[in-house]
C-alpha cells in the first residue's frame, strides 16, 4: 500500500529513509560483487592459460629427458668401446715392438738374401751328388748345408715377421683412426648432452616459475571468492532487513489509515448523535450503522 497521504508521519519518514539506505547499500554491494566476479573470471582465465602452458612444457621436458637419457647411454657405450680399443691398441703396440725386435735380431743374423742362400744350398747339394768326395769333405758340405738351411729358416722367419709387422702396423693405424673417430663422436655427444642439460634446466626453471604463478593466482582466486561469498551474505542480510522494513512501513500505513478511518467514523457518529439531540425521530440505515457498528464491520462492508 502507498503511504503518500502520510508523508508527514515521522515513523514513515524514518522507515523510508532506512529503506533507501538499505537499497543503496544493496546496490553498492552488488556493484562490488560484479566487479569481483569480473576479476575472478579474468584470474581463472589466466590460471587456465598457465596450466595449459605448463602441460606443454612438461610434455617437452619429458621428451627432452628421454632424449637426454638416450644420448648419455649412447656416450657410455662409445666410451666403453673406446676403452676396449685403447686397450687393444696398447697391447698391439707392445706386440709390434717385440715383433720389431725379433725381426731386427733375425736381420742382423741373416746378411744374405733368401735367393742367395737357396743358390748356395743348391750348389752344395749338387756337389754332393756329382763330385767324388772324401768322407771329411762330404761331412763338411753337409754341415754347410745345415748351416745354410738354418740361415734360410731365419731369413724366411724374418720375411714373414716383417710382413706380419707391416700388417700389424696397418691395423694399429686403423685402430688409431677408429680411436680418433670415437673421440670425436664422444665429444659431439658430450656437447649435445650439455645442450640438452641446459634446455632441461631452463624448462625446469620455467615450469617452477609458472607453478608459482598458478599458486599465487589460486590464492588470489580463493581470497576474492571468499569476499564474494561474504558479499552474498551481506546482500542477503540487507535484503532480509529490507523485507522487514517494508513490512514495518506497510504496517504503519495500515495503522495510520485505521486511525484516520476511526477519526472520520467518530466524527460521523457525533453528527448522527447531534441529529438525535436536535429532535430527528427517524434515522437512516447509514446513520444506524454508524451508531451501532464497529469500525472493522464498517470497513468490511465498505
Amino acid at each position: 500500500m502507498s503511504g503518500e497521504e502520510f508523508t508527514q508521519d515521522p515513523i514513515l519518514i524514518s522507515t523510508s529513509k532506512e529503506i533507501d539506505k538499505i537499497r543503496t547499500a544493496i546496490s553498492q554491494l552488488k556493484e562490488q560483487r560484479a566487479s569481483l566476479i569480473a576479476e575472478l573470471k579474468n584470474l581463472r582465465a589466466q590460471r587456465r592459460g598457465l596450466i595449459d602452458e605448463i602441460k606443454k612444457l612438461r610434455d617437452e621436458y619429458k621428451s627432452l629427458r628421454e632424449k637426454y637419457g638416450k644420448l648419455v647411454e649412447e656416450r657410455r657405450s662409445l666410451i666403453g668401446e673406446l676403452k676396449a680399443k685403447r686397450e687393444e691398441y696398447s697391447s698391439l703396440i707392445e706386440l709390434a715392438r717385440s715383433k720389431k725386435i725379433e725381426i731386427d735380431n733375425l736381420s742382423r743374423e741373416v746378411k744374405l738374401p733368401i735367393s742367395v742362400i737357396v743358390d748356395e744350398i743348391n750348389k752344395l747339394e749338387w756337389s754332393l751328388q756329382t763330385r767324388v768326395l772324401t768322407l771329411e769333405q762330404e761331412n763338411e758340405i753337409i754341415n754347410k748345408i745345415k748351416r745354410y738351411e738354418q740361415l734360410l729358416d731365419k731369413a724366411r722367419k724374418a720375411v714373414n715377421g716383417r710382413n706380419e709387422y707391416l700388417e700389424l702396423k696397418a691395423y694399429i693405424t686403423s685402430l688409431r683412426v677408429q680411436i680418433a673417430d670415437l673421440k670425436n663422436k664422444i665429444k659431439a655427444l658430450s656437447d649435445e648432452i650439455g645442450r640438452h642439460r641446459e634446455m632441461i634446466l631452463k624448462l625446469r626453471q620455467e615450469i617452477a616459475e609458472k607453478s608459482n604463478s598458478i599458486t599465487q593466482l589460486t590464492n588470489m582466486v580463493n581470497e576474492k571468492q571468499k569476499i564474494v561469498e561474504d558479499l552474498n551474505k551481506e546482500i542477503e542480510k540487507n535484503r532480509a532487513r529490507l523485507g522487514e522494513l517494508r513490512e514495518e512501513y506497510n504496517k504503519r500505513v495500515q495503522e495510520l489509515k485505521k486511525a484516520k478511518a476511526s477519526k472520520i467514523l467518530e466524527e460521523k457518529r457525533r453528527a448522527v448523535e447531534e441529529k438525535l439531540r436536535s429532535g430527528v425521530k427517524k434515522l437512516t440505515l447509514e446513520d444506524l450503522k454508524l451508531l451501532y457498528s464497529t469500525p472493522e464491520e464498517l470497513e468490511e462492508e465498505g
